[in-house]
């Protein structure tokens, strides 16, 4: 049957075994191969194949990774090589030895999202993700204190334990902490440490995790220093999508942020550190007006919404929104237009009252965030993969602080977080409970 399917068999295996399939013709896998090398027609035809069919015994924990590995791209297309959905269907298509720390850290991903979508969060599988996941964690310690240098599969197996937090949410700020393990092993490796192979794929996939990690602690990002922008830049031969530059422009949010904090403390006293942030903020708005010129749509008083066409495009519409939203304040206080459109709103400048211009100020936050709510509700159905809902997580809690209280859209985006992404989809990030999560703006607390 194997054989038909155009897979080579090792053999049966015992229970809390992976089987490793390979196609036909070509011999197992060494423990030397290189994991970011696996056949994606392969991989999607096992994501298509029934879970009993990819199975030769019903065991639990190679059933929730095949099951993950079909959710994890969904309907969407086949992920690019470097993304981190590509990264992880590599990462997972191996054989592992049962209770390595690369093998723990896939478990308590894999099963935590099986229990939670298709299980209905059934307390032996659920149990069994827990305490993959106690083990995942001393085990990664322990292999970072005997390895010097941190290669991929330390950092791969890091983010099977950020999406677990994303999924489980073992604590209000637990996912942070990952965020922020995969952010200094990647800084303290250097830049010339990713220039090449499967650790410059590591790093252009894992842009928007640290750039996540230093705006949700009001930090700057280490990426925005010019030798690791160097780093990034793309190649001729590199594929590249509107993302990669917006994440190139992103890299400058966190620094801001955290001006921002300084700016509401009067610490920044200094006026020519006042001048550089303002100029900063102005260098950073312009990108992304640019951006949004060259890469969808330009809106106008008759068109305000991005066409159907581009829908594809949605999750990196929602991050340029929700950029801008995290900016509007500190473009408030330096009296910088936030808009092309907006005049700079200060009280003196616009001949406004304080009322007026709050209300002003808010009218315009909901509309942005509104847009946001509707390309993630245009965007994630029944089918959707998982990185196609994760990629609106933070979007979405940013839209929610933005829009207006008791509207029809705060409703909305609540059915859409608590019961769509997280109910159907396993991800309880998504939820808005009281200290769960709080939006970058609010963040910088953290620890």
């Amino acid at each position: 049957m194997c054989r038909k399917l155009g897979y080579t068999c090792p053999g049966y295996i015992s229970s809390l075994v992976i089987v490793p399939f390979q196609p036909a013709g070509k011999s197992a896998p060494s423990k030397g191969t290189e994991w970011g090398k696996s056949d994606p027609r392969a991989l999607a035809a096992r994501r298509a194949m029934p879970v009993g069919m990819s199975m030769l015994t019903p065991d639990p924990v190679s059933i929730s990774r095949e099951y993950f590995l079909r959710r994890l791209v969904g309907s969407d297309p086949l992920p690019q090589r470097s993304g981190i959905p590509s990264l992880l269907c590599a990462f997972l298509d191996r054989a592992l030895s049962v209770g390595s720390f690369q093998y723990e850290c896939t478990k308590a991903l894999t099963v935590s999202y099986h229990s939670m979508t298709a299980l209905g969060s059934h307390g032996s599988a659920a149990g069994e993700a827990m305490k993959a996941y106690s083990h995942a964690l001393r085990a990664v310690w322990k292999a970072i204190d005997q390895d010097s240098t941190t290669g991929p599969d330390i950092l791969m197996s890091i983010m099977c334990l950020c999406l677990y937090e994303n999924i489980v949410v073992t604590e209000p700020r637990s996912w942070i902490k990952h965020y922020k393990g995969i952010s200094h092993l990647i800084e303290i490796n250097g830049p010339e440490h990713y220039r090449n192979g499967r650790n410059r794929d590591i790093l252009l996939a894992f842009r928007y995790t640290i750039i996540v990690s230093a705006g949700t602690l009001h930090q700057p990002c280490f990426l925005a220093e010019e030798r690791w922008r160097k780093a990034m830049e793309l190649t001729e031969d590199e594929s590249r999508d509107i993302l990669d530059t917006l994440l190139n422009i992103a890299v400058d949010i966190p620094g801001l942020l955290h001006g921002l904090n300084h700016l509401k403390d009067d610490r920044l006293l200094d006026r020519r550190n006042h001048a550089i942030l303002k100029r900063s903020l102005e260098q950073t708005l312009t990108s992304l007006q640019q951006w949004q010129d060259t890469s969808f749509f330009r809106p106008n008083a008759n068109n305000t919404s991005p066409p159907g066409s581009i829908a594809q495009t949605a999750p990196a519409i929602a991050f340029h929104h929700m950029a801008l939203l995290l900016l509007e304040e500190l473009c408030y206080l330096l009296e910088v237009p936030w808009l092309p459109s907006s005049p700079p709103l200060s009280g003196v400048i616009a001949g406004l009252d304080r009322l007026s211009t709050a209300h002003t100020r808010a009218q315009r936050k909901h509309a942005l965030a509104s847009e946001i709510l509707s390309l993630a509700q245009r965007s994630i159905g029944d089918d959707t993969g998982v990185y196609g809902v994760l990629r609106f997580i933070m979007p979405l809690h940013v839209a929610h602080d933005h829009l207006l209280p008791a509207s029809p859209e705060t409703d909305a985006i609540g059915n859409l977080m608590n019961t769509v992404m997280a109910g159907q989809h396993g991800f309880y990030m998504a939820r808005r409970h009281e200290g769960m999560y709080t939006s970058l703006l609010g963040s910088s607390s953290t620890t």
